[in-house]
């Protein structure tokens, strides 16, 4: 190799070690940053260290025992590590690495513990300052939440899928949960006998939402992209011998309220009014009533099982036909 060729390798070298410092400091300080606002605001917000890595493709950085707390809230997140990455050539496409340590959220309400084999995202950050997101894919596997009455729920897999759509504003949003489980306290609380499955057969989500503006950074600086259409194709859960189906397409104003059109298809929906009653969620007469309502409702459907039914939302106020049924909850992201 002649002196002329290991100059070159050896300047390209220093060239690309250069940017690889700059690149990983500039996100450092980034963090840094953004943790400094998060206090001027109040927040209790410290990280152990942080420390970078990677060379000489990725820009990487690891934070340990990074602790948040917002006081309006009194809530509190703890993350023992997390790793940001991204190729040298270009930060937007960016992933997110959770370890299999548990993540702790604690709120006035209780303790919610987060564990997993472990959590990976990968995000595809539109160019710009902005850094607008395109897409997010993110996998966990071995998913458990559990409080600390016991188990919540667990999931062999749980994936996320999103995809911006023609406007900036809307993104097209798939969820699959493999092997879900409902814990020991939603089986204790509606008081499933022991024989009922542990997992649901079918749980998935495919929705396209429409939002006041694009998710980038300012989500996490300002205020949340606020939903103002949710058209929801399908969500489909299978449990044993019940099945729910939901279909909605919705428009929802600056305050929140919705206006639209829900569906929802229950299999065996006298097995849910029993559920319902024996934990206490519906008393003795109103679940006579419910029961004559919905056996009169399922029998125009044709098929007394399968209970069919549309509701219609007018500015917040709902109603099945000429049947009112209350107010709709106001649709805002907190």
């Amino acid at each position: 190799m002649g002196r002329f060729t290991v100059k070159i390798i050896v300047l390209t070298m220093l060239i690309l070690g250069g940017w690889w410092w700059i690149a990983t400091s500039s996100l450092q300080n980034s963090i840094s940053e953004w943790i400094d606002m998060r206090r001027s605001e109040g927040w209790q917000a410290d990280v152990g260290e942080m420390t970078r890595g990677g060379f000489p493709l990725r820009i990487q950085t690891t934070l340990t025992e990074t602790a948040l707390t917002d006081p309006q809230t009194a809530t509190a997140l703890h993350i023992p590590q997390l790793t940001l990455s991204a190729p040298i050539y270009w930060p937007g496409h960016a992933s997110l690495s959770l370890p299999a340590d548990p993540i702790v959220l604690s709120a006035p309400q209780g303790t919610l513990t987060i564990s997993s084999d472990g959590t990976n995202a990968a995000l595809r950050l539109h160019p710009g300052t902005s850094l607008q997101l395109e897409t997010l894919n993110a996998t966990s596997r071995n998913l458990s939440l559990d409080l600390v009455e016991g188990q919540l729920l667990s999931a062999q897999t749980l994936q996320a899928d999103v995809q911006q759509g023609l406007s900036p504003e809307t993104y097209d949003i798939d969820l699959i949960a493999i092997d879900f489980a409902p814990g020991s306290v939603i089986r204790q609380t509606l008081r499933l006998p022991a024989a009922w499955p542990e997992t649901f057969e079918t749980l998935i989500a495919d929705m396209t939402v429409t939002f006041d503006r694009p998710w980038d950074r300012s989500a996490l600086e300002a205020r949340r992209p606020q939903p103002r259409a949710i058209k929801v194709d399908q969500i489909a859960a299978v449990w044993a011998d019940l099945s729910v189906t939901f279909e909605a397409d919705l428009q929802i104003e600056p305050n929140g309220t919705a206006s639209g059109t829900a569906k929802l298809q229950a299999r065996n929906w006298q097995r849910m009014l029993d559920f319902a009653s024996a934990n206490g969620t519906l008393s003795s007469d109103a679940h006579a009533q419910a029961e004559s309502f919905l056996t009169l409702l399922s029998g125009l459907s044709g098929d007394a099982e399968t209970l069919n039914v549309e509701v219609t939302i007018d500015r917040g106020k709902m109603r099945m036909g000429f049947i009112p049924l209350g107010n709709a909850p106001p649709i805002i992201l907190r």
